[in-house]
């Protein structure tokens, strides 16, 4: 037997906190009708208006902030083209299977839909300090790279 719980509206299901930060929201569950409430992530900018709309599968809803995009040009075919690189967001899972999922974590987008994910602090420190290993050889090679350049400036 299904049981069919009415939906709230979602100018009823969802509120904001007096800080603007945080918002609740209630969703029905797609497959036992029982509702469950939320709490967003601080600063999620998703709009959860359509996942209270209509019943869903917890699975489905997460939390998550706002990416700010850069790009470079990478040359992937013979031709340089844009590519995000090094985004990241946080994100929360509240009911997915893996607990680690349901605390805050982060994603980065490592390059174009390339993502390492899952992150919780101490292994985002690890690719923070791996990432500042190889900015420091890049600061170095670029040092060389304005020597050699001046050299090779003053070749006769």
């Amino acid at each position: 037997m299904t049981t069919v719980v009415e939906n709230t509206p979602p100018s009823q299901a969802n509120s904001v906190s007096p800080d603007g930060e945080s918002r609740t929201w209630t969703i029905v569950h797609r497959d036992t009708g029982e509702r469950m409430t939320f709490t967003c992530l601080p600063g999620c900018d998703l709009d959860h208006n359509r996942d209270v709309s209509k019943p869903v599968s917890p699975d489905d809803i997460w939390c998550q902030t706002p990416r700010t995009d850069v790009t470079l040009p990478i040359n992937e075919n013979g031709t340089p083209e844009e590519f995000r690189v090094l985004g990241i967001t946080l994100n929360v899972r509240p009911w997915d299977a893996s607990m680690s999922q349901r605390l805050p974590h982060a994603s980065i987008e490592v390059i174009d839909d390339c993502w390492i994910e899952g992150l919780d602090p101490d292994a985002l420190a690890n690719v923070i300090d791996t990432l500042a290993e190889r900015v420091n050889v890049l600061r170095e090679s670029h040092a060389q790279l304005v020597k050699l350049r001046a050299e090779y400036r003053a070749r006769p």
